[in-house]
C-alpha cells in the first residue's frame, strides 16, 4: 500500500480518503473512492482492492458525495492528471478535506516522453501538465498534441526543448531521480487552483512559465550523488545532453 514518508504521515487524522485508490490504496485511509470499479482501465486490469476496514465509494473527484469537510486528510495521487474539469476536482477536494496531499506526473516527465513520440497512446492518457510554482498555488496547463511542441521563448523553454531534442528521453527518464519527475503537493485548509486554457509564456506571480521549474528540477537531480552511476552514464550514453547543459552554462556535479 502507498504511504508518505514517516515525517510527513496525518497520523492524527482519523478520517482519511483515498480518491483514486485504485489497485495500490493509501495505507490509514477510512475511506476509498474509485470511478472505476470494475474495467480497471487506468489500473492496467489489475482489480481493486479496499482495505480493511475502510469503506469502498464510486464517484467521480469533480462531484463527491460527501458533506463538507468529512475527512481530516484527502490523499489523491495520480488522479488530476486523467480530470476533463481539474478547476472543479480541486475545489472539491478542498470541500471534502480538511488538509491533504495531491501527486501526478510532473511536466518534466509529462512532455518528455510525449514529444518524441507523439502517435504512442499510453502517452495521451493525462490531459494536463500539472505544476506547482508557488506553496500554495497548483497549475494545470493543457496537454494536447499542440501544447507537447510549445516551449517558452525565454531560457528555460530552450534549454528544455533543446536537452528533450539531444537524447532519448523515454531511455534517460530512467537516469532522473523520481523527485524531478513528480509534482508533489501538500495543502492545509485550502489552496489556489489555476486552470489554464492554453500554455502561459514568462509572466510575474502565478504566469510564470512551467520550464522554470523543469529545469530546475532537472539540474537539482543531476548533483543527486545517489544517482551517480546513473547520471555518469546518462552523459556516456548521450553526450549531445552535455553539450546543452554547456551552452545554457549548466554546470552539476556530474554533467558540466
Amino acid at each position: 500500500m502507498k504511504q508518505l514518508p514517516f515525517w510527513q504521515r496525518p497520523y492524527f487524522a482519523r478520517r482519511v480518503l483515498d480518491i483514486g485508490s485504485g489497485h495500490n490504496p493509501f495505507k490509514g485511509a477510512t475511506c476509498v473512492v474509485d470511478f472505476d470499479l470494475k474495467e480497471g482501465r487506468d489500473r492496467h486490469g489489475n482489480p481493486l482492492v479496499v482495505p480493511e476496514p475502510a469503506r469502498l465509494c464510486a464517484a467521480d473527484v469533480q462531484a463527491l458525495p460527501f458533506q463538507a469537510k468529512s475527512f481530516d486528510y484527502a490523499y489523491a495521487s495520480h488522479v488530476l492528471e486523467h480530470v476533463d474539469w481539474p478547476g472543479d476536482a480541486c475545489r472539491e477536494i478542498m470541500r471534502v478535506g480538511a488538509a491533504g496531499y495531491i501527486e501526478t506526473p510532473s511536466p518534466l516527465l509529462e512532455q518528455g516522453l510525449a514529444y518524441m513520440d507523439k502517435d504512442l497512446p499510453e502517452y495521451w492518457m493525462h490531459k494536463w501538465f500539472v505544476f506547482s510554482p508557488a506553496p500554495t498555488v497548483l497549475v494545470f496547463e493543457p496537454k494536447t498534441r499542440t501544447t507537447i511542441s510549445e516551449f517558452c521563448t525565454c531560457s528555460d523553454g530552450r534549454f528544455m526543448k533543446e536537452f528533450y531534442e539531444s537524447l532519448d528521453f523515454r531511455v534517460a527518464q530512467h537516469f532522473i531521480r523520481r523527485k524531478a519527475k513528480t509534482t508533489i503537493f501538500f495543502w492545509k485548509s485550502s489552496f489556489v487552483v489555476d486552470a489554464r486554457d492554453r500554455t502561459l509564456a514568462c509572466g510575474g506571480g502565478l504566469n510564470a512559465c512551467r520550464f522554470r521549474g523543469m529545469r530546475r528540477a532537472l539540474v537539482a537531480s543531476c548533483n543527486d550523488l545517489w544517482r551517480a552511476h546513473r547520471l555518469l552514464r546518462l552523459k556516456r550514453v548521450f553526450p549531445n545532453s552535455q553539450i546543452v547543459f554547456r551552452k545554457y552554462g549548466e554546470r552539476t556535479i556530474f554533467i558540466h
